[in-house]
């Protein structure tokens, strides 16, 4: 399933009003494929997941974005981000940002699944049991009548990949998904994330500051820098053989890189590289 390409972004530059964030972008997602974004913040990570989006701020000037064979500059404005938000979901930084933290999340599920014209009352339960169980989450009921408050963030989190699982989106966009959560339950929540991936082939997008939790989650790894994509691999490839500079720089900041959790150390792949990362570039005088 990993020849079958589901995004491709040729030659984009997007910003917010005549100010260009990010320039000349272009890559390709496979299905069943985690590709994550790495760098420093205001590189562009999070503004090519709003222009994937089609999200009002952003401004596409150059370029253009093929999702599942449909040119989305060939639709109108309502119905591009219609079609995202049907075939893609995004999971925040924040725990708590995908929900409303007062009210139930059946009353968001099913206002959620209605707009996406897709709510059947007879068969919601059992839909969500379906959902809930790819991310390994037990006893739907009792959770569905839970507020978000009342949880951790990690269980927001995964409450968050289940309404994306129950939506039936194919694509996944994770904007910093673990980095608001202690090292215990982040480790959880990239796990479940490779679950997704490996036991129902979602294809997912995930940008980070941290390159070994990048190297923990993807198959392939991209690099930007000050809005452009300087370096795109094989995890393999970016980790132990990196071309640009400013990747080198970003993994000298790292005291442990591999396609594996080390073993007892956590932290250094999901809890606090990423602090590092920043650290060690602002050392630098924002240089590559």
């Amino acid at each position: 399933m990993k020849d079958e390409i589901i995004l491709k972004v040729s030659n984009l530059s997007v910003g917010y009003g005549e100010q260009i964030a990010v320039s000349n972008l272009s890559f390709q997602l496979h299905r069943g494929e985690i590709l994550c974004l790495a760098g420093e913040s205001g590189s562009g990570k999070s503004t090519i997941l709003k222009a994937l989006l089609s999200m009002p701020e952003i401004q596409i000037s150059l370029g253009e974005i093929q999702l599942l064979g449909t040119y989305l500059q060939t639709l109108s404005e309502k119905k591009r981000r219609s079609y995202c938000t049907e075939k893609m979901g995004m999971v925040f930084q924040s725990p708590g940002a995908s929900f409303n933290p007062i009210r139930s999340y059946q009353k968001q599920f099913v206002e959620t699944l209605k707009s996406h014209g897709k709510y059947d009352k007879a068969s919601f339960l059992s839909q969500a049991e379906a959902a809930f169980a790819k991310v390994d989450l037990k006893d739907a009921k009792r959770l569905l009548r839970a507020c978000p408050y009342a949880l951790s963030g990690g269980m927001n989190q995964r409450m968050a990949l289940a309404l994306a699982m129950l939506l039936g989106q194919e694509i996944l966009l994770c904007d910093e998904p673990t980095s608001a959560l202690d090292a215990t339950t982040a480790l959880q929540v990239a796990q479940e994330l490779k679950k997704l991936r490996d036991e129902n082939g979602i294809s997912q997008i995930i940008v980070t500051h941290n390159l070994a939790m990048a190297g923990f989650l993807a198959d392939r790894i991209g690099i930007m820098y000050q809005g452009s994509l300087v370096e795109l691999g094989e995890t393999d490839q970016i980790l132990h053989q990196p071309k640009h500079p400013y990747t080198k720089s970003l993994l000298e900041a790292i005291p442990h890189l591999s396609g594996e959790l080390p073993s007892g150390e956590p932290m250094d792949v999901l809890g606090g590289a990423h602090d590092k990362t920043e650290k060690a570039h602002a050392e630098k005088g924002g240089q590559p």
